[in-house]
């Protein structure tokens, strides 16, 4: 019996041994799979989101697409509007190279929603100022402990905006007139499985960190060049 043990075990042997192989294998096709699809900085997704209908800074032709998702209540995207965006302004979108686009994320509930439904009113009705507005926007709402309220969008848009009628955009926010963009824009936040806030792509990159100015230049110059090839 125990001979009979032994040769069963045997037969085993090459069946564990296929079974490493193929798992090594495995291994190696996942290594290479994220070697190829991810830079070090970057993180490509195949395809970059369409910016139509999304508002939109800049020559919508440019060859490279900066798109922002964002929330205007993240703290964080605050940051990035103060301290990254100049730059890209400076460098790439002033200059025809790039162009930057909006999509609006909600992930801090009913102050995220009001600030986004007054954003995309003032997109709508007044597209020309819609960009300054955004930019104020998100400096005031995103602040520690600011609160956003029906108020305090008026007030913006009155100095931001001029150009909006001040009761048109109240019954915009009260009647949520824009939910159906925000619901588009919530379908491709979705697609791309965007999951934090700030999210940055940079044609169909992700930037694997928002801060570092240095990948978002290396990967915009990247693409410049290979628009020129």
């Amino acid at each position: 019996m125990a001979q009979a043990k032994r040769k069963s075990t045997n037969k085993k042997a090459p069946i564990k041994i296929l079974v490493i192989i193929t798992l090594a294998l495995v291994i190696v096709m996942g290594a290479l799979f994220f070697v190829v699809n991810s830079g070090g900085n970057t993180t490509a997704v195949g395809q970059a989101p369409s910016v139509e209908d999304v508002p939109t800074t800049g020559d919508e032709d440019a060859p490279v697409s900066i798109v922002e998702f964002g929330d205007y209540k993240c703290p964080a995207c605050g940051d990035w509007d103060s301290e990254i965006v100049p730059q890209l302004y400076d460098d790439y979108v002033d200059a025809g190279d790039a162009s930057l686009s909006f999509y609006n994320y909600i992930g801090f509930g009913e102050e995220s929603l009001l600030a986004s439904l007054s954003a995309h009113s003032i997109y709508e009705e007044t597209p020309d100022q819609f960009w300054g507005y955004h930019h104020a926007l998100m400096q005031h709402a995103g602040q520690q402990g600011s609160q956003v309220t029906t108020d305090l969008l008026l007030d913006l848009a009155e100095e931001h905006a001029p150009d909006m009628d001040q009761d048109e955009l109240e019954d915009a926010i009260i009647n949520q007139e824009a939910m159906p963009q925000i619901e588009e824009d919530h379908s491709v936040i979705e697609e791309f499985d965007v999951e934090a806030t700030p999210t940055i792509m940079i044609n169909d990159q992700v930037i694997d960190d928002p801060f570092d100015y240095d990948a978002i230049q290396e990967t915009i110059d990247e693409e410049l060049a290979a628009a020129d090839s």
